[in-house]
């Protein structure tokens, strides 16, 4: 990440916006699976707004469920924005 102040996403403290919990119901996305795109998920920079927002996907293939996560970057921790999935890759 490019933001000097940024935290480094395989070590950060991941929050959560309470808008994720109403629509894990929803969108039937496991939170564990949310932390691993945050911390191992590819940027997605067409969907970013750097140094801020990012957009972050990952492929979960047991479930065969890519996980896209809005998140916005603090000096001290992640806060996830939003979850959404799409069926395979």
């Amino acid at each position: 990440m490019s933001n000097v102040n940024s935290p480094d996403r395989k070590t950060a403290e991941i929050t959560f916006d309470p808008h994720v919990f109403t629509r894990q119901l929803e969108r039937n996305f496991d939170l564990d699976f949310v932390e691993e795109t945050i911390k191992e998920g590819r940027i997605v920079e067409e969907k970013s707004q750097l140094p801020g927002k990012l957009c972050l996907c990952k492929y979960h293939g047991k479930e065969r469920k890519t996980y896209y996560v809005i998140a916005l970057l603090h000096n001290e921790f992640i806060e996830v924005k939003t979850v959404w999935l799409t069926e395979g890759r």
